[in-house]
């Protein structure tokens, strides 16, 4: 069963390159946990010029029985993206080392 991946802006566009590599990176989530239902990506702007990372990336993964949520912000979308699956690989890795556990 194919997951479903969403991406989305809050009120900023996401451009066709990002959401492209969005859909890409988090498919490769789906070998860590065999229970994923949907992937939420949101991306959004931190609208100060005090902040210097402001291109926000969230990463929301449903699974069966609970959700895992990871957060990250940079300079570039591509770059908070990153950001953001290298923190939701970790906790599905955490997950899985639990299951194994017991």
């Amino acid at each position: 069963m194919p997951i479903d991946i969403l991406v989305r802006g809050r009120n900023v566009t996401v451009e066709e390159a990002v959401g492209a590599a969005a859909r890409q990176k988090v498919a490769k989530l789906e070998r860590l946990a065999h229970d994923i239902r949907r992937i939420e990506v949101e991306f959004s702007e931190v609208r100060n010029p005090r902040v210097a990372d402001s291109q926000v990336c969230n990463v929301t993964i449903h699974l069966k029985r609970r959700a895992l949520k990871a957060h990250a912000a940079a300079p570039e979308p591509a770059a908070a993206l990153d950001l953001v699956v290298d923190k939701a690989e970790h906790q599905l890795h955490r997950l899985k080392d639990k299951r194994v556990e017991h």
